[in-house]
């Protein structure tokens, strides 16, 4: 069980190295030791078995003593994605109920400046002096005497993981030690780690890759593990030319790429070498080719998610299917259903289901989206895919990126995986941008290979032979890199973005210049808001409290009894954000026209924006100066 992780390490090399971080190696009896201090310091500090530990911290150390010493002491993990907002960071520490944070000083400063620290009782900081209000991380780690420890059961909480939450409210994964443990052992039986592995973790403990996959099954074994700090495809290609070599490594496609790109990445040190993973979107097939050209190492394609673990992998010393996500993992069985949760033919693409004794236990706190998503035992990945007639997997998208073009469904896999097989084609993402014809059209950002040169026409036309007309997107940008959300990752939601306020470009002069940063920070404060036609937005004379992007139908302005209508909104439409900023009432009604979907912006999120943003903060000022005089 996850609590005597260590215990093979102990047995057989208590004394040789096993963590390597910030270039210094901890013994596996070192480490012990410091489970052990940080175990007994928690039961000091008044922690009792149950009691959720939120950790903020970057790969390092201590974050893998986080891990161990609450799995040893039954205390639940809370690894909070360090890259977070504080409003998402200030969310996840109060939906989970976290008895005390453990942070790295770095983050300290937008904590305490967005008042996030007061949403949790205790404050332990890593990583230097401290203010003196709270606790340094060394004075947590207590004696070394052992504490005694109950076996746990299976279905005790080990960790809550919270999901990404772009346009809505992360949720909070439930991961038991049953799951960890079992998902362990099966996933070891894939890939054979041994004593002698050095594993290298370049993708961060806050996500399952590289927790599920890497760290716990190479503890597990009494293995090395060379820890990078983060993601930096310089600073990963250099952990990759210095000794130990290297026997593992897995990156997200996104930060694999970078990295084989790098000009010294054909100057590594292959020769210990056996295994590369990858995943968590689509690999493109020509970056497999040019990893294996150099490293002589396939790399092997897994898929999962935060619910289910590793539910997919192409066999890692087999035959593998390039551009598939292979065959189902052992102990876990995968469908591919239809909307109605039937079965579908070989070939056919619909949602893939997951169930095993890997998967999540629930969402903390949500017995609604739990019941949403696991049905009898089944989790709902909303995952698409399609299985070929050998029995292997090919992941085809999301459903939550599937494009609705008047009723047609296009996967933007297909057409991705299409593009990408144009010589010019580095790499593309299709993204569903609304249009007041279609409902919604595909559009494609391409990136292309260095030296050559290609037009929308040409695309086009190449895609024309290959895939229905309306799958084909109807514009083509082309653009240098990729947005990344986190290392390796397309941040689909910052293009989406940008292709909604497009047409407020037109309108609002402000968003003609915003820029990624102030789009990144406006996502998470969104929430998805489904209208229907005949709805009221906004009532005349209501104080505001909302702010509207609308991105699908149309809504109109109107004003007084009579309802004189003032004008109607399309989609790109921005509206309501002056009443907010002013605490007025409304001078007019919105209501909509058909059937469409608005993106909520609450007026907290709106103050916040304004305050971190003085250019947003500059646009809301002059628009309240305008929006008094039309009063007047």
């Amino acid at each position: 069980m996850l609590h005597k992780i260590l215990a093979t390490a102990l047995t057989t090399h208590p004394d040789r190295p096993m963590i390597e971080s910030a270039g210094t190696w901890t013994t596996a009896a070192e480490l012990e030791r410091m489970v052990s201090r940080l175990a007994s310091g928690l039961v000091a500090a008044g922690l009792e078995e149950g009691d959720r530990v939120a950790v903020l911290l970057p790969n390092s150390l201590e974050l893998v003593a986080c891990y161990l010493a609450c799995f040893r002491m039954q205390f639940v993990m809370v690894p909070i994605n360090y890259f977070y907002q504080p409003i998402q960071t200030s969310y996840a520490l109060g939906h989970s109920g976290a008895s005390l944070l453990i942070c790295h000083k770095d983050r300290m400063g937008d904590l305490e400046k967005a008042g996030v620290l007061g949403s949790v009782p205790r404050v332990v900081v890593v990583g230097g002096d401290v203010d003196g209000v709270h606790r340094p991380f060394d004075s947590l780690l207590g004696s070394e005497r052992t504490l005694p420890v109950a076996e746990p059961h299976e279905d005790t909480p080990a960790t809550i993981m919270y999901t990404s939450g772009t346009t809505s409210r992360p949720n909070g994964v439930i991961l038991t030690h049953g799951a960890l443990t079992t998902g362990i052992r099966r996933y070891q039986a894939l890939i054979h780690l041994t004593a002698d592995d050095v594993t290298l973790i370049a993708t961060y403990m806050f996500a399952p890759l590289a927790l599920r996959c890497l760290l716990l099954p190479t503890l597990w074994v009494g293995g090395r593990v060379s820890l990078l700090k983060g993601f930096a495809p310089g600073v990963c290609v250099d952990a990759l030319q210095r000794p130990p070599a290297k026997t593992v490594l897995a990156l997200l496609p996104g930060a694999l790429g970078q990295v084989v790109g790098h000009p010294g990445f054909p100057s590594c040190d292959f020769s210990g070498l056996r295994l590369c993973l990858s995943g968590g979107d689509h690999v493109p097939v020509r970056l497999q080719e040019s990893f294996e050209k150099i490293s002589g190492v396939p790399i092997t394609v897994q898929c999962g998610s935060t619910e289910t673990g590793p539910y997919a992998m192409n066999p890692p010393f087999g035959r593998k299917k390039l551009g598939s996500i292979g065959l189902p993992a052992r102990g876990v069985q995968v469908v591919v259903v239809d909307d109605h949760g039937q079965d579908l033919p070989t070939g056919a693409i619909g949602e893939m289901w997951v169930s095993g004794p890997t998967v999540m236990d629930g969402y903390w706190n949500n017995s609604a989206m739990t019941r949403k998503v696991m049905k009898n035992q089944w989790i709902r990945t909303g995952d698409l895919g399609r299985f070929d007639e050998d029995g292997y997997l090919w992941f085809m998208g999301r459903i939550k990126e599937l494009i609705y073009r008047a009723g047609c469904k296009i996967p933007p896999k297909e057409v991705e995986t299409t593009l990408s097989k144009h010589p010019s084609v580095l790499e593309s993402c299709v993204i569903g941008v609304p249009d007041a014809v279609w409902g919604e059209v595909a559009h494609a950002h391409v990136v292309l290979q260095p030296g050559t040169n290609a037009s929308q026409e040409e695309l086009r036309a190449f895609l024309e032979s290959r895939i229905a007309d309306y799958m084909i997107p109807a514009q083509i940008h082309f653009v240098r890199e990729m947005p990344l959300k986190g290392p390796g990752k397309v941040d689909r939601d910052l293009l989406r973005m940008r292709a909604i306020i497009a047409p407020l470009m037109e309108q609002v002069p402000f968003f003609n210049h915003a820029t990624d940063a102030f789009l990144r920070d406006v996502i998470p404060r969104l929430e998805v808001r489904p209208i229907l036609a005949g709805e009221f937005l906004i009532h005349e004379g209501d104080i505001g409290d909302d702010m509207y992007f609308l991105t699908k139908g149309q809504v109109e302005v109107f004003r007084g009894i009579q309802k004189q209508r003032l004008g109607v909104l399309r989609e790109g439409s921005f509206f309501g954000e002056v009443a907010i900023l002013r605490d007025v009432p409304r001078i007019a009604s919105v209501r909509a026209l058909t059937d469409g979907e608005v993106y909520v912006l609450r007026r907290t999120g709106v103050l916040e924006l304004s305050q971190s943003h003085p250019a947003f903060g500059q646009h809301l000022g002059q628009a309240a100066k305008g929006y008094t005089t039309a009063m007047a």
